[in-house]
């Protein structure tokens, strides 16, 4: 299995974020992390749809650029 952590600051003045990571598949398990106080009051219950190789975080559409998250995702060999 491949396991990975990076960081994602939410895109302003858009309703999607999207992170790229080549061991990311349909099948990952994605989770986020608040790491700033408007990421907290973001929440981090939002859509996350992965496809190869990338996925992507649907979220509100505001002027805040100080939105960050810590993600971690799992991806089975098996699905890569």
């Amino acid at each position: 299995s491949l396991s990975a952590v990076g960081e994602v600051t939410l895109t302003a003045n858009t309703t999607t974020t999207t992170v790229t990571h080549r061991g990311v598949s349909t099948n990952s398990v994605i989770a986020l992390m608040a790491l700033t106080a408007n990421a907290a009051a973001e929440g981090v219950g939002k859509l996350i749809a992965p496809t190869k190789g990338q996925f992507v975080i649907t979220h509100a559409n505001n002027a805040q650029t100080d939105r960050t998250f810590r993600y971690h995702f799992h991806t089975s060999r098996a699905q890569l």
